[in-house]
C-alpha cells in the first residue's frame, strides 16, 4: 500500500474502506456531515508513516460542521488495519498497513459494541479543533479495544477550543471545489 490522504469516499456508510480523494490543497480539513463529499478524512499507509505525516503537519486543525442531531460536536480518529494481531506481534505496529480514519462523532460513538463487524484497532474521541500532531499523542496513548474519550481532558479541550471554527455557512456543496479531480490521493 503506498501512502495516500484525502477526504474518504465510496464507503457506502461503512465507517473504512473507499478510497481517498486528496483536496489540490491542504489547509484546515473541516468535516460536514451535512456534505457527502466531506464527511470523513483518512490517511492511508504504514503506521509509521501515518504518524510521521501527522507530526509534520502541525500548523493543520481539524473542525467539524453539523446540524444533524446524531452527530456531537466531537471527532472520531479510528485506526483500522487488515494485519493480525500476531502479524502486528511479529513486524511491529509500526510497518503494519493502516487506514487512520477522522470522522464527526455520532452520540453513540462513545459506547463500545462488541457486536460490530467492523472493529478499530485503535479509536479515540477528541475534540474539534484538535492538531494532527494532538491526535498522533492521543493515538499514542489508546490500549487496543479500548475507546479513549480525550473529550474531558481539560487541558486538551481548552486548547482545541481556541482554534474551533465555524466554516460550515462557507462550506459549498460543490466538491469540484474541495478536490483534485485528476486523481484518488
Amino acid at each position: 500500500m503506498s501512502f495516500h490522504y484525502g477526504y474518504l469516499q465510496g464507503t457506502f456508510g461503512l465507517p473504512y474502506g473507499g478510497y481517498c480523494v486528496k483536496p489540490p490543497q491542504l489547509g484546515d480539513i473541516t468535516l460536514s456531515a451535512e456534505n457527502e463529499h466531506l464527511r470523513m478524512f483518512c490517511v492511508l499507509g504504514r503506521f509509521s508513516q501515518v504518524a510521521e505525516w501527522l507530526e509534520d503537519n502541525n500548523f493543520m486543525v481539524l473542525n467539524q460542521c453539523t446540524d444533524s442531531g446524531t452527530f456531537t460536536h466531537d471527532l472520531v480518529v479510528e485506526v483500522y488495519s487488515r494485519a493480525s494481531f500476531l502479524e502486528r506481534l511479529l513486524v511491529g505496529q509500526g510497518e503494519i498497513e493502516v487506514q487512520l480514519v477522522i470522522r464527526i462523532s455520532r452520540t453513540w460513538d462513545g459506547r463500545k459494541d462488541e457486536n460490530s463487524q467492523f472493529k478499530p484497532m485503535l479509536k479515540a474521541l477528541v475534540p474539534s479543533g484538535i492538531t494532527l500532531p494532538e491526535i498522533r499523542d492521543v493515538l499514542r496513548r489508546v490500549e487496543p479495544g479500548v475507546v479513549l474519550d480525550t473529550t474531558r481532558d481539560k487541558d486538551l479541550f481548552n486548547a482545541a477550543l481556541s482554534r474551533v471554527t465555524t466554516r460550515c455557512s462557507a462550506m459549498s456543496s460543490n466538491p469540484d471545489e474541495h478536490f483534485d479531480q485528476g486523481g484518488h490521493g
